[in-house]
């Protein structure tokens, strides 16, 4: 998966800011930062290790929601590479997904892309970028109380709206497919982002606290 810092079009240390929402660009170069990596190593098997490169961030209300780092390329990539059809997905972030997903707009594996984004301050920052994109509509909603209309049906829906990696999470994950599982088509795919993970993390936390 790509990043977007090309895409975005910001010098390392520039941002821009819409309200509650603010992207920047940064530079990571382990030589200069190497005590994170060794810290990184021990945390979630080392998913959160960084490489030399440069990245953008987006913060909602101070909060960091999503960068395109190598942990957020490869979280998402199940969703990149099984996506078709109609997709819907539940948060915008800085693009990343979308970004990434594009070509399977213009050969026509995906034919609509709809994305529910609860901030219309992200919205307003991040969809500039996929303006000349005519499949791909955005919804300024919260996808706990949206819902499509009557009869709509999709292929794809991922859920991607969560800024930390918590067992916190699975009761909304759970939530959510419950409540879009008739709106999926049968056969289609419905995921939320680090699931399985956290799912997994859940059956070892039980696992050894049984044995304590």
């Amino acid at each position: 998966m790509e990043g977007v810092f090309e895409m975005i079009g910001l010098k390392v240390g520039a941002k821009k800011e819409k309200g509650v929402a603010t992207l920047s660009t940064y530079e990571f170069k382990e030589e200069e930062d190497f005590l994170y990596n060794l810290r990184a190593m021990r945390n979630i098997g080392g998913m959160m290790v960084m490489e030399d490169g440069k990245y953008v961030r987006l913060h909602v209300n101070g909060e960091l929601m999503m960068s395109d780092t190598r942990m957020e390329k490869n979280s998402n990539y199940e969703f990149v590479r099984d996506a078709k059809g109609k997709v819907l997905i539940a948060g915008l972030g800085i693009g990343l997904i979308l970004k990434n997903v594009l070509d399977k707009l213009k050969n026509k594996t995906i034919t609509e892309i709809v994305i529910v984004e609860k901030y219309q301050d992200v919205i307003d920052l991040i969809a500039p970028y996929f303006k000349k994109h005519k499949n791909i509509k955005m919804i300024c909603a919260d996808i706990f109380d949206w819902r499509p209309e009557k009869g709509t049906k999709f292929d794809t829906i991922y859920f991607d709206i969560w800024p930390d990696i918590s067992q916190d999470n699975l009761p909304e994950m759970a939530k959510l497919h419950q409540a879009f599982k008739g709106y999926k088509v049968k056969g289609g795919w419905m995921d939320s982002w680090m699931s399985d993970y956290l799912k997994n993390q859940r059956k070892r936390d039980q696992r050894s606290s049984y044995y304590w």
